[in-house]
């Protein structure tokens, strides 16, 4: 395996450890973030089970290779790393949560930037 496959396998394995989370248990999975468990009502359980949903498929696939999977990493993260900004400005959750999300999202960016330039 190159670097290239190796940082590939490194963000296909965070995706599926926080689609798993998001989809197993949205609420201890936003828990983590700083979010009470009681604000997440049945639609945004819903939402959250969607965006797993994102990070299962891709995920999977990116572990198996497939270079569309691959090259999906950087344009859904600078998509969510809008919404956790987004999120930070309105205090739509604790800042605590907006900028772990932040920075989990920036390590997936940062390793998927590394990945493009070692091929």
């Amino acid at each position: 395996m190159n670097r290239a496959e190796g940082l590939g396998r490194v963000n296909a394995a965070i995706a599926l450890i926080v689609g798993l989370a998001a989809a197993v248990s949205p609420q201890r999975f936003l828990g983590l973030f700083g979010v009470d468990r009681r604000e997440v009502t049945g639609a945004a359980a819903f939402g959250w089970r969607l965006f797993a949903a994102r990070d299962l498929v891709i995920g999977f696939e990116a572990h198996r290779g497939d270079r569309t999977a691959l090259g999906f990493f950087l344009p859904v993260q600078i998509a969510d790393q809008i919404v956790f900004a987004h999120a930070l400005r309105t205090g739509a959750v604790p800042r605590y949560g907006a900028l772990m999300a932040m920075g989990t999202s920036g390590l997936i960016i940062a390793l998927d930037l590394l990945r493009r330039s070692s091929e």
